[in-house]
């Protein structure tokens, strides 16, 4: 393993902010925290940077251990490479002086400089812009500056902090892109953190996912959207339709649900099991099927007789070439449940939604 994070834990006062958190990386490998604002994933970050010092933990890089309770390496001493959030370039140097800021500081010579940030500027697809200020340059174009200079130094493991939440949808859907390319070009170890979803499955090789600083799930992006670890998981990546009940029955990977019966009429669900805290709990646990996979039949189903729930529309929208319908179902019509219908439905109207069991799953 080239960076190796065992047990680390950091506290504020009586507020834990990480809770034993273990971590191994590949070299090369793009790693992704995600989670909601608060969980710890920016604090783990600076951690590893030497800019905050933990309570208790164990972190190496490669064959160095920069932390271990006793000892701890300085921050400009552990060979990291970082963009912030703001990326933080000095406003009064040149485009050139910005990325060279790390290189004079290590001493190197002028000419070695001049061509380092002339292969940088290249890399970075902005060529021509040693003259230029900051303010002289789009948004996209300074996070590109600040990671040319976090590459300058060649360090062994790059940390990215939100470096694309600044920027709009569009551009920031084509920079995780390129990124994305260029950290696989350069073979470079890198830790991403971000609250975006999207672009945490767009960059990355695997995903933490964290909470109140605690690791929920680790997995690659496709494992994190298919085998859910619990409720929060499913209810953090990407939209998914989440209803109340317990397990009652189970065969394998295959299992019964029954949904709440003071939320629905006496109602059992089919569905699949990934994780065995699900199939061992008996407190309450939900049953999940993301809107793609949930059917929208406008007649009853007399050939559908299990996990169909009827239901009235409450709002359709045109998305992305589909329509988004919001449902309501259950009892009480506080559930709502989204859905992709192939044509836009009125308000009131009733559906029957059918979930298939084999995309459906049972999580605590």
């Amino acid at each position: 393993m080239y960076l190796q994070i065992k047990q680390l834990n950091k506290s504020y006062g009586q507020r834990q902010i990480i809770s034993d958190v273990d971590l191994t990386m590949e070299e090369g490998e793009v790693l992704s925290l995600l989670g909601p604002s608060g969980c710890g994933k920016t604090t783990i970050l600076r951690i590893i940077a030497g800019l905050i010092k933990p309570d208790q933990g164990w972190i190496q890089i490669g064959e160095r251990v920069i932390y271990d309770g006793r000892r701890e390496v300085p921050a400009e001493e552990r060979d990291l490479g970082m963009v912030f959030q703001d990326y933080a370039l000095w406003p009064h140097m040149t485009v050139a002086q910005n990325i060279a800021f790390g290189l004079r500081l290590r001493r190197k010579s002028a000419t070695f400089i001049r061509h380092k940030v002339h292969e940088l500027l290249e890399l970075v697809n902005l060529p021509g812009m040693e003259k230029r200020y900051p303010y002289q340059l789009s948004g996209g174009q300074q996070q590109r500056i600040a990671l040319a200079r976090a590459l300058a130094t060649e360090p062994r493991v790059l940390l990215l902090d939100e470096p694309l939440s600044s920027l709009d949808t569009a551009l920031r859907e084509t920079m995780s892109s390129e990124l994305v390319q260029l950290f696989k070009r350069l073979k470079i170890t890198t830790i991403n953190v971000t609250h975006d979803q999207n672009e945490a499955m767009t960059m990355s090789d695997r995903i933490i996912v964290l909470r109140e600083g605690k690791v929920q799930q680790l997995d690659t992006p496709t494992e994190l959207y298919l085998h859910l670890a619990n409720s929060f998981v499913a209810s953090f990546m990407g939209p998914a339709n989440m209803l109340p009940g317990k397990l009652i029955t189970q065969d394998g990977q295959q299992a019964r649900f029954q949904l709440d019966p003071q939320k629905f009429a006496s109602q059992q669900m089919s569905a699949t099991i990934h994780n065995e805290q699900a199939a061992q709990s008996t407190e309450a646990s939900w049953f999940v099927c993301r809107p793609a996979n949930v059917h929208v039949h406008h007649e009853p189903q007399s050939d559908v007789p299990a996990n169909l729930l009827a239901g009235t529309v409450v709002h359709s929208s045109f998305v992305a070439g589909r329509w988004r319908t919001l449902i309501h179902v259950g009892l009480e019509h506080d559930l709502p449940v989204q859905a992709f219908a192939d044509r836009q439905l009125a308000p009131e109207q009733q559906v029957w939604l059918e979930f298939p069991s084999e995309q459906s799953f049972i999580v605590h």
